[in-house]
């Protein structure tokens, strides 16, 4: 059996980065109903552990070796910045500041965070192309959010908005920091052992802050509940995670996480066509930006 020419197997690539941007512009519909009823760290919390032996089990049944010895101080770190420091700090902020402002400062400064932090670590190259993909990227973010992004400058929104920062500054650091655990180390692998760890802060953080009480579980029998926390599970942690850790290894850290370019926009479309939320033109320009920073954004991907 020959090896899939180049064209072959880029396209694949990109076949399945659009695949991943589908499946995490459509999860926050799933979190959206999860946190309604349910306090957000442990609904993250049981979403995470719930995929973590669904994922070891995969890599098992493939021939992966589950045990990683000399990785799991990487593993474990990573796993706390990428999920744990990013879910507790971007939950808690969004409590106090509006969902659009969130969404701003998460999206614009995942690409801006990951691409600075990946040239200072090492795991990524300057290109002046990737540049203005950023720049135009944030551009289209900032117009298509615009209108949305008022912030009451209190105390409590101006630590929300400090909490959000914190939070996608940890998800950049983790998404680096894991390039070289996705080169030497199965897909399954390391999302399985990232949503053990990650699941389990959670967890801790949520006993401490949230309190939950048993009787929690029983919301899961609301079919609603149910389906968007499995799509959670094996839509968001299972097939699109594994999928952006391929892209990380194959593309590098900018290229990977320009999902945050795309993703909004199917978010924007769906929220119209299903709960019949408000679509400017403003925000169609702003997402045709978007779409523009993301193609220019993958003819750099690999390089």
């Amino acid at each position: 059996m020959t090896d899939p020419s180049p064209s072959a197997a880029r396209g694949r690539m990109i076949f399945l980065f659009a695949v991943m941007c589908a499946i995490w512009g459509l999860t926050w519909i799933a979190i959206r109903v999860g946190v309604e009823v349910l306090p957000p760290l442990f609904f993250a919390a049981c979403r995470f552990l719930a995929a973590a032996p669904i994922l070891l089990m995969l890599a098992a049944a493939r021939g992966h070796r589950l045990a990683v010895p000399g990785r799991w101080g990487r593993l474990l770190l990573t796993a706390m910045l990428s999920n744990t420091a990013c879910y507790g700090f971007v939950f808690w902020g969004m409590q106090h500041v509006p969902t659009g402002f969130s969404a701003v400062i998460n999206l614009s400064l995942i690409p801006v965070g990951v691409f600075v932090l990946g040239i200072a670590l090492g795991q990524e190259r300057f290109g002046r192309l990737k540049l203005a993909a950023v720049v135009l990227g944030v551009a289209g973010l900032a117009i298509m959010f615009e209108g949305r992004s008022a912030i009451d400058p209190s105390p409590e929104a101006l630590a929300g908005a400090a909490a959000i920062v914190a939070g996608t500054l940890a998800f950049c650091l983790g998404s680096v920091l894991t390039r070289p655990l996705a080169r030497d180390l199965a897909p399954f692998v390391v999302a399985g052992w990232h949503c053990v760890f990650g699941g389990t802060g959670l967890a801790i953080l949520s006993l401490a802050i949230e309190r939950p009480s048993i009787a929690l579980f029983a919301a899961f029998a609301d079919p609603a509940l149910l389906a968007g926390w499995a799509f959670l599970v094996l839509g968001g942690s299972i097939v699109a995670y594994t999928i952006y850790l391929r892209l990380l290894d194959t593309w590098g850290p900018t290229a990977a996480a320009s999902y945050s370019f795309v993703s909004p926009a199917i978010a924007a479309v769906v929220g119209a066509l299903i709960f019949g939320e408000r679509y400017t033109a403003t925000e169609g320009v702003g997402a045709l930006i978007m779409l523009a920073a993301t193609l220019l954004m993958l003819r750099t991907a690999g390089r």
